[in-house]
């Protein structure tokens, strides 16, 4: 059997104590061993740190307020978990998406001092799937939206709900699974990934690209192109490499370290004062030619 786990937290700017995120909903999908899905569980936490809840959460996750505070504390909705678990011998692996879930649960257990027999058994049998999935495609940084894309699998409903969320990451692994079997089809998949790391990792590509798929005479595109270099290039290059930092990149997708030597020679012209924009488009230019 396989669990699939996925939390939705109030996340809130500064820390409150110890905490600066709290649990509001669990929701949880067992699998078995045939990849059939045998059993949902989905229950509503009662936040107890901070009963403020951010206008973001809010917005991202549509949970009703009122609901949310009828619910139970963490602690009760833990026992619930282990009593609709009831065997955890059967359990031999629980996956989430990315680590934040399993790390928020166990360092709000015990800020809370919650004692629960599921903490240890997560210990042992926790693995995360992003990084499963970023080793099978060489894309580590890959969320479970872009993942899901690759394989076509439509949203099992309202991202950001536990449930939902959960049970996307299950239908994904069983589509994994079940395509690694056909070794040509699971290669065109990857081509396909690839393709989608390339763009994601690349927001001024995938920007020209629109221009270009639109109506104007390719004058106008022109035009267009150079403003997208002068007004959106830096800030958008700027927060990818914050974001992945330029050796993540270049582990990921090897064939962009070529174009990363343009892009920072672009960075350092726009960054100096002396050199005007049009000096800084121009430098782009010869730098593109010459790689």
């Amino acid at each position: 059997m396989i669990l699939f786990l996925d939390l939705e937290m109030n996340t809130w700017k500064g820390n409150v104590g110890e905490l600066n995120s709290e649990i509001i909903e669990i929701g949880a999908v067992l699998m078995d061993d045939e990849l059939r899905i045998v059993d949902t569980f989905s229950e509503l936490v009662r936040p107890t740190h901070q009963t403020k809840l951010s206008p973001y959460c809010l917005r991202l996750t549509g949970i009703d307020r009122k609901k949310l505070f009828r619910s139970l504390p963490l602690k009760d909705v833990l026992v619930d978990l282990e009593h609709w678990l009831d065997d955890y011998e059967n359990i031999d692996s629980v996956y989430s998406w990315n680590e934040s879930d399993y790390r928020q649960l166990i360092k709000e257990c015990s800020v809370k001092k919650i004692s629960s027999p599921f903490i240890p058994f997560l210990e042992n049998s926790y693995a995360d799937f992003q990084k499963v999935f970023g080793m099978e495609f060489d894309w580590p940084t890959c969320g479970l939206s872009d993942a899901m894309k690759v394989f076509n699998i439509a949203h099992s409903g309202k991202a950001h709900r536990a449930l939902n969320d959960a049970m996307d990451l299950a239908r994904l692994y069983k589509k994994m699974k079940k395509t690694k079997r056909d070794n040509r089809r699971f290669q065109l998949i990857k081509e396909q990934a690839e393709l989608k790391k390339i763009e994601r990792l690349n927001p001024v590509l995938k920007l020209m690209q629109r221009v270009r798929s639109g109506k104007e005479s390719s004058a106008e595109q022109d035009v267009k192109v150079r403003d997208a270099v002068l007004n959106a290039f830096k800030t958008d290059i700027t927060k990818t490499l914050k974001k992945y930092k330029v050796r993540e990149i270049v582990a990921v997708c090897p064939e962009l370290k070529d174009w990363l030597l343009v892009l920072e020679g672009m960075l350092t012209e726009l960054e100096d004062e002396s050199a005007g924009e049009s000096d800084a488009v121009g430098g782009l230019d010869s730098r593109a030619v010459n790689q």
